[in-house]
C-alpha cells in the first residue's frame, strides 16, 4: 500500500485496535488461528472488558464476510506488518494482485465497519463536528 486514503488508514487503525483488544480479551484473532491463551485483564473494569469482547466479536463478524485469501492477506500485511512484496512471495501471486486484493478488501471492510456502526463516514464526521460547534 503505497498511497493510503483516509478511509483505508481508518480501517487499518481499526484493525490494529482489534488486534490489541483481542489479545487483551485473551484470544488470538480468528484470522490468525483462534488459539486461546491466558491473559491478564483481571485488573480491567468489567465495563471496559465487556466492551472489548463486543468489539472483538463485531470485527470478527465483519472479517468473516471476506474471502479466505483476503483474510490471510490482512492478517499477513496488517497484523504481521509485512510488505506486499513479502505477501506476493508467500501466497505465490504477483505484487499487483496482492495490492489490488488488499486494497479492495480494506475498502470492503471500511464499508462494512460503517454499515455496522463501528466507524463513521468522513462526511458524517464533518457534519457532526459542524453541528457540535454551532
Amino acid at each position: 500500500m503505497r498511497l493510503i486514503s483516509y478511509e483505508r488508514a481508518c480501517t487499518v487503525g481499526m484493525l490494529h485496535r482489534f488486534l490489541r483488544a483481542s489479545l487483551l480479551v485473551g484470544r488470538m484473532p480468528s484470522v490468525l488461528g483462534r488459539e486461546i491463551f491466558r491473559s491478564r485483564v483481571s485488573h480491567v473494569p468489567a465495563r471496559v472488558f465487556e466492551d472489548s469482547v463486543v468489539f472483538v466479536c463485531d470485527v470478527e463478524r465483519c472479517l468473516r464476510q471476506l474471502e479466505p485469501l483476503e483474510r490471510r492477506l490482512i492478517a499477513y500485511c496488517v497484523f504481521e506488518d509485512r510488505s506486499e512484496w513479502e505477501a506476493a512471495r508467500r501466497f505465490h501471486c504477483s505484487q499487483s494482485d496482492v495490492s489490488r486484493r488488499l486494497g479492495s478488501s480494506l475498502d470492503l471492510l471500511y464499508e462494512t465497519f460503517c454499515r455496522t456502526g463501528l466507524l463513521k463516514r468522513l462526511a458524517e464526521q464533518s457534519h457532526a463536528e459542524i453541528g457540535a460547534t454551532t
